[in-house]
């Protein structure tokens, strides 16, 4: 895991940057985003269906925090990691749990098991410790077929994963630790100091997140030197922020362009898309996905810009209110994002083969 060391970041807003290399690129690929597909995936939708699911349950869990710091502590580890999308089928072999599962496991066994989630910690992770804590193999013990009596250990195929998280921790340790910040908590809280005659902005923390943090520049540079800019972990990080202290913490994070936020694109966002008709792609695409074949940063970097585009879309559409186009009529991309994401874990749904992309740390 290797990050480019000159990483080309917006200049100006950040979530206006996300929309438009996404909309640039999208209009220029072989992926098409369907007006008749998003006009019947509204008139379907279910009001009390989407109320239901658009709330993000799988991230309240039942465990006690101290104080708001150690439970924002918590969930700034979660996004952090909130990766390992492509490993999906060998950690449930191997481990028994999906991707999120699986990191909504480790951060659950820092905290009950008193592994304190800071700078020091990070900065000296392994991915040894990863397996211990995030509960997965790295390597397996095999015999060689003309040496029967010699064991040797190989890696498994969850062993680049653990690297990713190492990767992930140990810059995330180095930063902090530079900036003399205790850990993710104190970082986050210093950044978000109310500043008088101020709201607090959902855009401007997603532009800190990404500068401070090398696991948040979720960037690429395309081919012919297009630059495209998704954001995916701190989006939802800002969102998860919002979502959990508001309330409690009005003037920090009561962002006023909470609206402004994308959809948090993955693998299973564009994955719906395309089975509800709304995203259109080569026939080829298909098959690879069909087939659990590795997708590829490019493709994979198209199908995500082509779900934040087509979710922009949706979301205008329901907003200007006609209850005849559809019966949800009041929307943000958050709440699109976490309803299409849970929709994709129940039923049949769940069995749509979703396309992989495994050598990134970004989804």
């Amino acid at each position: 895991y290797t990050y480019k060391i000159i990483m080309t970041l917006p200049q100006g807003d950040y979530l206006q940057a996300v929309r438009s290399s996404c909309r640039d690129l999208t209009e220029n690929s072989p992926v098409k985003v369907s007006s008749n597909g998003i006009n019947s995936f509204l008139k379907n939708l279910d009001k009390h269906r989407f109320e239901e699911l658009s709330i993000d349950t799988p991230m309240r869990m039942p465990l006690k925090f101290s104080s708001l710091a150690e439970e924002l502590n918590f969930i700034a580890l979660i996004d952090l990691l909130n990766f390992g999308s492509g490993y999906r089928v060998p950690l449930h072999e191997l481990a028994g749990r999906g991707a999120f599962d699986t990191i909504r496991f480790g951060a659950m066994s820092f905290h009950i098991g008193g592994t304190p989630m800071d700078a020091e910690t990070f900065s000296s992770m392994t991915a040894f410790k990863v397996s211990e804590i995030f509960q997965f193999p790295i390597d397996r013990e095999v015999k060689p077929k003309d040496m029967p009596f010699i064991t040797m250990t190989e890696p498994t195929e969850l062993k680049p994963l653990a690297d990713g998280i190492v990767s992930v921790l140990n810059t995330t340790g180095e930063f902090l630790k530079q900036h003399n910040y205790k850990d993710l908590s104190t970082f986050i809280l210093d950044v978000t100091k109310p500043v008088p005659g101020q709201k607090p902005s959902a855009s401007k923390l997603v532009e800190h997140l990404v500068k401070a943090l090398p696991g948040l520049r979720d960037t690429y540079t395309l081919n012919d030197n297009q630059i495209v800019y998704i954001l995916k972990k701190a989006q939802i990080l800002v969102y998860h922020l919002w979502m959990f202290f508001h309330d409690q913490q009005p003037d920090r994070f009561d962002f006023e362009d909470i609206d402004q936020l994308t959809v948090f694109a993955d693998n299973v966002v564009p994955t719906l898309l395309i089975h509800l008709g709304v995203l259109e792609i080569p026939e080829n695409w298909q098959k690879d996905i069909q087939d659990g074949q590795d997708m590829g940063e490019t493709r994979a970097t198209i199908l995500r810009a082509a779900s934040i585009v087509a979710c922009e879309d949706i979301v205008k559409l329901a907003n200007q209110g006609d209850s005849s186009v559809s019966s949800v009529t009041r929307m943000n991309e958050g709440e699109l994002d976490v309803y299409l994401w849970r929709l994709g874990k129940e039923g049949d749904y769940r069995k749509i083969p979703r396309f992989a992309l495994r050598d990134t740390v970004m989804f």
